[in-house]
């Protein structure tokens, strides 16, 4: 049950009480199974869904005890959406939290697609959170306290360019947002990534997409881009992660979060955790504590030299830089500097106990599988670095400081899963 889920996940019927959050196309999927996570923990839920079929959500949500509004509702429409906000604040006097996670996918290759099935996916895909950040973000930052959430898809998908790009410009909205409200405002701001999940929507679409790309449904589906998961991951399994990361926003702003890393820190996922194996391993030798946990030093050196360089740079180049390391290194800067001081927590567990646990073995197979990434991104960086640099003694030494990023990461992959 998804409350027990919650639960799992040191999480309590108490955890948003008094807040009240919107979340845009509730009516079904990964947005319905929020509604009903959200109020399991105590919020207010307003359900701004385009369909009928919200009513359903709302009198579900009120007889297992929770407080839900079902307000039908056009995202890509100003005037619906102030209504909406009008019923809201009648509701429950403000809103806290806002889910952006509506959507319009439509189907076929980029020749095939009409310019209305752009403007379609743009207009509720875009601007509808265009048109609901300024709906609902002024009344958190004059309260200090709020969060938003844009849900995001990969990037490139063939046969869903207006779908894609539009997520593609969302996360970049995101990023832009999170530029101009900085630190300090009491609001947060992230993007989420689901990965596949059992949706109408992916069941409607995955089967129009799947044999164009060679592939059946079962084979599109087990392309296992939810670790711990064969297969579509359930929306009530996604949804409680995503209330995770609802209720530690502060954690996630500027960041993209996953339903994923919650369970695996819980313990929950234990196996088939990493799934990512780099194309050139690096052994790490025999491990002991002591070795891997000089492995883990050297790696945190590198990040916070990473950081250090970033935060050196203007505001354009820094805004450009944290941007490009969250889109292809997997998570942004913070977010990685985080994940080290976790790897070093239970590397120092490990060196205490000489043992490592079913949960702990999980964690360092999520984390090795996040090494890889980050791996192939400093590897990536260096075509770069012979492109951008000219002068032979800079590059040298470029090519050097990348080699030296890359093998850390990479080592300490290896060692976390020779563990």
């Amino acid at each position: 049950m998804l409350t027990d889920k919650l639960k799992n996940l040191g999480l309590s019927d108490t955890s948003l009480q008094g807040k009240a959050a919107v979340i845009s196309g509730a009516g079904r999927g990964i947005g319905k199974e929020l509604a009903f996570a959200l109020s399991g923990l105590g919020a207010g839920v307003v359900i701004a869904e385009l369909n009928d079929n919200g009513a359903a959500v709302e009198a579900a949500i009120k007889a297992e005890g929770g407080s839900a509004v079902f307000v039908k509702t056009d995202v890509s429409d100003e005037s619906s959406v102030n209504a909406m906000k009008e019923k809201a604040l009648k509701a429950y006097g403000k809103i806290d939290i806002l889910v952006n996670n509506a959507i319009a996918v439509t189907t076929g290759s980029v020749l095939e697609q009409s310019l209305g099935s752009w403007d379609k996916v743009l207009a509720v895909n875009v601007k509808g959170p265009v048109i609901m950040i300024k709906a609902f973000l002024p009344g958190m930052l004059e309260r200090k306290d709020g969060v938003v959430v844009n849900v995001l898809s990969s990037e490139g998908i063939a046969f869903l360019a207006p779908y894609s790009a539009s997520k593609a410009a969302l996360q970049s909205l995101t990023s832009s947002l999170v530029a101009e409200l900085g630190e300090g405002t009491g609001v947060s701001v992230f993007n989420f990534g689901p990965g596949m999940v059992d949706t109408p929507g992916a069941n409607t679409f995955i089967p129009a997409i799947a044999p164009r790309m060679g592939m059946t449904f079962e084979q599109f589906t087990g392309l296992n881009v939810n670790p711990g998961y064969e297969g579509l991951m359930p929306a009530e399994d996604c949804a409680a992660g995503f209330a995770y990361d609802i209720v530690h926003a502060a954690e996630y702003h500027g960041q993209t979060a996953d339903a994923i890393r919650p369970f695996v820190q819980a313990g929950v996922i234990v196996e088939k955790a990493a799934l990512v194996q780099p194309s050139a391993p690096i052994s790490a030798g025999n491990i002991t504590p002591r070795s891997v946990l000089e492995l883990e030093k050297v790696f945190q050196e590198v990040l916070d030299t990473v950081n250090s360089e970033i935060e050196e740079l203007d505001l354009f180049r820094k805004t450009w830089m944290k941007n490009d390391l969250n889109r292809k290194a997997g998570m942004s800067i913070k977010d990685w500097l985080k994940t080290g001081q976790d790897i070093d927590r239970d590397l120092q567990e490990y060196s205490r106990t000489g043992e490592v646990s079913a949960s702990m073995k999980a964690r360092f197979g999520y984390a090795s599988g996040k090494l890889d990434v980050l791996a192939g991104y400093f590897q990536a960086s260096k075509a770069n670095a012979k492109g951008y640099i000219k002068d032979p003694k800079a590059q040298a030494a470029a090519l050097e400081a990348l080699d030296h990023r890359e093998n850390a990461a990479r080592s300490l992959a290896q060692a976390l899963r020779d563990l």
